[in-house]
């Protein structure tokens, strides 16, 4: 015959504690069942209790259970250093990321200072260092040669300066330069794609592109040359 006896009464029948009980019946090294959500220690009724052996047993079932905890702590351990190992990885995108952003808003806001100083400058070209140099030629004075008479001298000279004033206005006349700015307003591009065009126009004039000049830190270009190359 059996009969149902419950964990606590079962301990102090086999001189065990209620843990070991339990730990017994969840190894199922202990025959119970379950009714009405409590366990029930399945015995024999003939079954007397035998304290002595129950007691030599103990020791085992605790060395049983350090060694259950024993594995609990190594998981925990193994799953600290992955945890670690995976803040590092966040750091180390997290920093990549922030670096990129960075040089994003860098180039943002050196196309917004050039897009600025373009509308500020207005749609004419200021000719400085042509005005420079033609000021310098302008007063440029040919000594007479002694034996020239000093009125004959004078005129050659008068002529000379009306020369170089003639061919500074074919000069004029013959370049023809607009800011970066103008074709972008006329193209009517968006602000990603504005960003793209001087991007573009910038390293073509690094790389010598006559087509394109810089004076003053605003960009020009030429007005009777095409740009499809750079704008494709």
């Amino acid at each position: 015959m059996q009969q149902l006896v419950k964990p606590s009464e079962y301990a102090q029948m086999h001189g065990l504690s209620r843990q070991s009980v339990y730990a017994k019946i969840k190894r199922g090294t202990l025959p119970s069942r379950k009714i009405d959500g409590r366990y029930y220690v399945i015995v024999a009724e003939d079954v007397e209790p035998q304290i002595d052996k129950s007691v030599s047993q103990e020791p085992i079932e605790h060395v049983s259970l350090i060694n259950e905890y024993r594995e609990i702590l190594k998981a925990k351990d193994e799953t600290i250093a992955v945890l670690k190992a995976s803040i590092e990885d966040l750091k180390e995108a997290n920093a990549q990321i922030t670096q990129t952003l960075q040089e994003e808003i860098n180039l943002l806001k050196q196309a917004f200072n050039e897009m600025r100083s373009i509308y500020r400058s207005g749609h004419h070209l200021p000719h400085a260092k042509e005005g420079a140099a033609s000021e310098e030629e302008e007063h440029i004075e040919v000594e007479p040669d002694e034996e020239v008479p000093q009125e004959e001298s004078r005129k050659s000279d008068e002529k000379q300066k009306r020369e170089k004033k003639r061919k500074k206005g074919q000069e004029e006349e013959e370049e023809c330069w607009i800011p970066l700015g103008d074709l972008i307003q006329r193209k009517q591009y968006n602000y990603n794609r504005a960003k793209q065009v001087v991007k573009r126009f910038k390293k073509a004039y690094k790389k010598g592109d006559r087509r394109i000049k810089k004076q003053n830190g605003i960009y020009f270009i030429s007005c009777y040359d095409f740009y499809e190359d750079i704008l494709e």
